[in-house]
């Protein structure tokens, strides 16, 4: 089996090759791409080198599948490239999310739309990724009608640059850090917390915002679900956290509540400690903690739920639709 990974070099194609290495078959050959400013560079994957080759078209060659992360623009022009010459694609930016002809996959919870006609399968939002996995197992037990999501999103959500601009920030003292002029967010995000992450839309929401909305309804197949999202970015290296308040048509059981999200494959219920970032970091599961019912209706659940948005938010769900397609 061939695989491209295109994008490799970025946070989240680094975690490709690892998740790849753990969960595809050990003979797999690997084909690395990404911009001529990282082409020529080699990466280790099951032991064995394999040198960068830059993204154009004369690289592009036969595959398997492509994991694509190097963002939409890249996705746009290439993704149908790699089709056309036999490979499944799946991609990690927003460009194919809401087409309605290209399944919206997390796996564990819907990758039975991928048939055998599916070429072309978009990756969602690592937000909505998460917050989706905790609210599947509950939406099968009581029947999801709406929610409001609170996030707090960590900075590796938008790249190598914040990050580094994050590590920067931390150094400095407090009369520094208010002073300081270049910083990838519009106001440093060290010891912070800005009430906004993405971009503002028409609407007065944040495109991050609304990607909660649509992909959620997408993902979980209730077109009519009811969305109140707010966002904010954290001053946190990995790990997007969530507090969601979600109302079902049915009255809540909060021991079968529990119960039914800890029977769910790649979801963790932590009754004794409280889930955070760091934990979540490198952890494969959706953590979710602090679940009660409503004050003011036995059909409302709040809960906190975690993950690492470079795994599965990002990198390994996408693994995990490979191997999903290798065994198709």
């Amino acid at each position: 089996m061939k695989v491209a990974i295109v994008g490799a070099t970025g946070l989240v194609g680094r975690n490709i090759i690892k998740e790849s290495e753990k969960l595809l078959p050990r003979e797999t050959e690997y084909h690395l791409f990404a911009s001529s400013k990282s082409a020529g560079k080699s990466l280790t994957i099951n032991n064995k080198d394999v040198i960068v080759e830059e993204l154009n078209t004369r690289n592009i060659g036969e595959y398997d599948i492509a994991l694509f992360s190097a963002g939409g623009d890249r996705s746009k022009e290439f993704a149908e490239q790699f089709i056309s010459q036999g490979a499944y694609v799946v991609d990690n930016s927003s460009a194919f999310r809401m087409l309605e002809d290209v399944p919206l996959v997390v796996y564990g919870i819907n990758e039975n739309e991928i048939t055998t006609t599916t070429k072309l399968i978009a990756n969602p939002n690592c937000t909505t990724m998460g917050l989706v996995m905790a609210l599947k197992p509950l939406h099968n037990e009581f029947n999801l009608h709406t929610i409001t999501p609170v996030a707090y999103q960590a900075v590796s959500g938008s790249g190598t640059e914040a990050v580094k601009s994050l590590r920067n920030e931390e150094s400095l003292d407090s009369e520094s850090l208010l002073k300081i002029e270049e910083t990838f967010y519009p106001k440093p995000i060290a010891r912070n917390v800005i009430p906004l992450a993405g971009n503002l839309t028409e609407n007065d929401y944040s495109d991050e915002e609304m990607k909660i909305v649509y992909e959620s309804r997408k993902i979980l197949n209730i077109p009519e679900l009811i969305v109140e999202p707010s966002n904010a970015r954290v001053g946190v290296v990995t790990g997007h956290g969530v507090f969601c308040s979600a109302v079902f048509e049915k009255e809540i059981d909060t021991k079968k509540a529990i119960q039914v999200l800890n029977n769910f494959a790649g979801v963790e219920y932590w009754s004794e400690t409280l889930a955070t970032p760091l934990d979540a970091e490198n952890n494969d599961n959706v953590l979710v903690s602090r679940l009660r019912r409503g004050l003011s209706s036995k059909k409302i659940i709040n809960f906190w739920c975690v993950s690492d948005n470079l795994l599965k938010g990002a990198a390994l769900n996408a693994v995990q639709i490979a191997r999903y397609l290798v065994g198709k």
